[in-house]
């Protein structure tokens, strides 16, 4: 299992908001390696007590899905509602739930407006089956 200390983060200043968030970021952190390992995850927050979960892997990187955190909540109910946010994310770009394989998205994210989307272009690297190299589709 990931250790919190192992998780890093950056631009912190000394607001308070910061110190909690950092702490429920790294909890989501531990929660989305723990129930979908090897994909690449970033979770962020933003003021208001807003914590974002965001795959890296999605065509479009600026496409996340926000938890509002302001009235407090439960570990059990941070790691249901990031368990939650991380498996609908996998299932808009249509990849496997669980550990990832390698696998990229070969479509946009289903739920982006119509000419909002981002282009996925022809030839997204993918581990190949030996898995000791990356291919080119």
């Amino acid at each position: 299992m990931l250790d919190a200390a192992d998780i890093q983060t950056v631009e912190m200043d000394d607001h308070a908001e910061n110190a909690t968030m950092e702490a429920l970021a790294k909890e989501a952190c531990q929660t989305l390696t723990s129930n979908y390992p090897n994909y690449p995850w970033m979770v962020g927050w933003a003021p208001g007590f807003a914590l974002v979960v965001k795959l890296l892997i999605n065509p479009d990187y600026n496409y996340g899905y926000t938890l509002d955190c302001r009235g407090g909540m439960t570990a059990w109910r941070l790691a249901h509602e990031v368990k939650m946010a991380g498996g609908e994310l996998l299932e808009r770009l249509g990849l496997p739930i669980g550990k990832w394989d390698g696998q990229m998205p070969e479509k946009n994210i289903d739920g982006v407006d119509k000419g909002h989307e981002t282009p996925i272009f022809a030839g997204v690297n993918r581990i190949s089956d030996d898995e000791s190299r990356i291919e080119l589709l």
